[in-house]
């Protein structure tokens, strides 16, 4: 069929056939939800079977609208299974051929472009494409997780239209920078704003095979997204018949693969860990639901467990402990010496010579006025109408033996929703919305450099949570003068989800391109070790209670990522810069006929 000429569907009742199961399990994982304390998986089949029975509904009439959409469907169920832990992350090399055949494929049914056809194909992609890999966010907040989901998908569409209109905009041999850079461009500035969530970032896709990307440590995760965009670039335009040099094509296809993939099997076979004598530490995995019991069980409770895991898992080599994010709640870093449950482990850490425990914590700090400058701080006003001013952080501080002072380090990368409030300056009227979703208006106090824990045989990063998904800033930490990575973070809220899988890897990354050994400590699953390669050494279960010991070798080597940073990401907003200049440019010649 051609010109959009109609055709009959499949009679009515098969269609009917298909959406009443999508509405009927909706319906009964919405049940599930209501009634059970943990979600799990049933996010995921609300959403996805609520969204498949309304684009079934509006399914189109048009033979090559139905190609469209079967396209876009194609793609964002292979970018969904493109993402850890799936088995089937090498998709991520062809999902974005169908997509591309879509777009193109619009642009000549119309002979023009079509931003509202191309945004709304594309938005079914990257709802299936953010719904299959991320659903779990759902399970800390359901509401807060659709918006996540489904806002992160309309700005790729976005992104998906800006590639659309500039490319048929300018001479064709600009394509290929056009989509790539654009997206990658995307890709980096999602690092930086309010609304930052690089989670799907294509760099991040490969951490599931450490083994063919060593070479990270000079181009980081921004050159796995370039990787994968030129290598569905490549195969899109082989299969649309780029040239009748097909061999030809086909040899520079696999190259892009194959290439990059040996060259990474050299470093890995090659590298070796640093001379240093390797440094004894034991990570603690306490196991508090956070939903339910971590912050319902009393401190002493929680802090019992904490000891027995300790004492049993440390002895006189022991030189780190490690604990989760926010294990000890509403530390006063005023009267941080006060706190029974510091002075508590102090005294743990005082029992054995040359031991310092690392931990998260929730801590405030009441302020004076003359504090308030450039900190987000709260007010509380007394019935004496005497002001009150504090701030909140997420914070991590290492406790040295024999020593009363203390490092402390505010987390810095900030979880948009939970610990701060995105573009409040203009959204302040959904003040009241916000608190009652359990998030933060005020936001957390954050800090501007990164900070490094010194005065032991490690110079250890203190990574809270969130930040060791960001590759250049935990670089920030290396490069003042980090020997090894602790993260340190509370991946229950997501339940048995592929999301602590997911956060694991992602931060597996940070050792490729730093070539930094790291000790993790999770609430619950997954503690470990992970050493310069990205192996992951000792992994604990979900839902586990327990306490592992191991050894850290101190690294002293920078490698070219750490000292240059994101540099294609650089590169590709400068083409994209250019590229937009040009389109301006083209298109106003062709309006003005210059």
């Amino acid at each position: 069929m051609k010109n959009g000429e109609e055709i009959k569907l499949a009679r009515p009742w098969i269609r009917v056939a298909a959406i009443v199961p999508l509405l009927l399990a909706g319906s009964y994982s919405a049940w599930q939800m209501l009634k059970l304390p943990l979600w799990g998986w049933w996010p995921l089949v609300l959403i996805l079977s609520f969204w498949m029975a309304g684009v079934l509904l509006l399914y189109p009439k048009d033979i090559i609208q139905q190609k469209w959409l079967g396209a876009a469907t194609l793609s964002g169920v292979f970018l969904g299974l493109g993402f850890p832990p799936s088995m089937l992350t090498w998709l991520v090399f062809f999902a974005w051929i169908p997509l591309l055949h879509m777009e193109h494929s619009i642009f000549q049914q119309y002979q023009k472009v079509k931003p509202g056809k191309v945004w709304l194909y594309s938005y079914h992609a990257f709802v299936l494409w953010n719904v299959i890999s991320t659903f779990w966010v759902m399970n800390t907040a359901l509401i807060a997780g659709i918006v996540a989901n489904f806002l992160n998908a309309a700005l790729m569409a976005t992104v998906m239209v800006l590639i659309h209109v500039v490319r048929h905009q300018l001479k064709p041999v600009w394509s290929i920078f056009i989509f790539i850079s654009f997206w990658i461009s995307f890709e980096y500035v999602h690092h930086f704003w309010d609304i930052s969530w690089p989670w799907l970032a294509h760099g991040n896709a490969l951490s599931q095979y450490p083994w063919a990307i060593q070479w990270y440590e000079y181009i980081g995760a921004f050159g796995g997204s370039l990787w994968v965009l030129l290598v569905n670039y490549t195969g899109y335009k082989l299969h649309a018949g780029w040239s009748d040099r097909k061999a030809k094509q086909i040899i520079i296809y696999g190259s892009l693969v194959l290439i990059p993939i040996i060259f990474s099997l050299w470093i890995w076979t090659t590298i070796e860990e640093g001379s240093a004598d390797p440094v004894s530490v034991t990570v603690v995995q306490p196991n508090f639901e956070p939903h339910y019991e971590k912050f319902e069980i009393p401190q002493r409770e929680q802090s019992m467990r904490f000891l027995k895991l300790s004492f049993d898992h440390i002895d006189s080599t022991t030189r780190y402990l490690v604990f989760p994010e926010t294990s000890f709640e509403s530390i006063r870093l005023n009267t941080f010496r006060e706190n029974p449950v510091i002075n508590l482990f102090q005294s743990v850490v005082d029992s054995f010579s040359n031991l310092r425990l690392v931990t998260g914590i929730s801590s405030f700090r009441v302020l004076e006025k003359d504090q308030l400058k450039d900190i987000t701080y709260r007010t509380h006003v007394g019935s004496r109408g005497d002001t009150t001013f504090w701030d909140i952080q997420n914070s991590a501080v290492q406790l040295t033996s024999g020593e009363q002072d203390y490092q402390v380090y505010f987390k810095s990368k900030l979880v948009p929703g939970p610990e701060m409030f995105p573009f409040k300056e203009f959204l302040f009227f959904l003040e009241p919305i916000v608190d009652k979703l359990g998030g933060s208006y005020e936001g957390h106090t954050k800090q501007a450099e990164r900070s490094v824990f010194t005065g032991g045989p490690l110079n250890v990063a203190p990574i809270i949570c969130y930040e060791s998904i960001y590759g250049d800033f935990v670089g920030g930490y290396v490069r003042k003068g980090a020997t090894a990575l602790f993260i340190v973070t509370n991946d229950g809220w997501w339940d048995l989800t592929p999301g602590h899988i997911q956060h694991l890897k992602l931060g597996t990354l940070r050792a490729i391109e730093h070539r930094r050994p790291i000790a993790r400590s999770a609430n619950t699953g997954i503690s470990c070790f992970i050493d310069i390669r990205g192996r992951i050494i000792q992994p604990t279960k979900y839902g586990e209670t327990v306490a592992i010991q191991g050894e850290v070798i101190p690294e002293t080597r920078i490698t070219f990522y750490t000292k240059w940073g994101d540099l294609v990401a650089k590169f590709a907003s400068l083409i994209s810069a250019v590229i937009f200049l040009a389109f301006i440019f083209s298109f106003g010649r062709r309006k003005f006929n210059l």
